[in-house]
């Protein structure tokens, strides 16, 4: 049975549940989908200013990576550029949205940016997923700013 529901926002335990797991390398590797991504990135944002976010989210990203039996590599694996922009975006959405709570702001994250993956491609000129720079190295977005007019 997934840790987060799939109908509706979870919980603050269902919350910390997920948090736990996934910081412990005991999720299931199936469950840490992009809308799991998402829900670390938006308690962290919730929970921490910006920089801690990022660093924690660059953390737990690796560690998780290697619990379930990934490699973090030039090729595969954690990709700094990647969670440092959505970092960067759920923090100017939070700016957005400063009275919601955890719950709230996660499941605004979730529903809003679950069918947008891909959004990145919007602020780079170039498939910053194939770049081995991007991946070891945050680079700024080439094309517009990391806003939540942007997003």
């Amino acid at each position: 049975m997934p840790i987060l529901p799939d109908t509706r926002p979870p919980s603050e335990l269902e919350l910390d549940a997920f948090l736990a797991a996934f910081e412990a390398g005991t999720l299931p590797k199936e469950e840490f989908t992009h809308a799991g991504h998402l829900t670390a990135g938006a308690c962290y944002v919730h929970m921490l200013d910006e920089a801690a976010a990022i660093d924690h989210m660059r953390l737990c990203v690796r560690r998780f990576n290697e619990a379930v039996g990934g490699k973090n590599r030039e090729i595969s694996g954690y990709h700094e550029t990647i969670t440092v922009f959505w970092i960067k975006a759920l923090a100017a959405v939070r700016g957005t949205h400063p009275a919601l709570d955890r719950v709230e702001f996660t499941a605004l994250a979730v529903q809003a940016y679950r069918d947008r993956r891909d959004i990145f491609r919007d602020f780079y000129d170039f498939d910053v997923l194939a770049s081995i720079e991007a991946r070891r190295s945050w680079i700024e977005p080439s094309v517009k700013p990391i806003t939540a007019a942007n997003l």
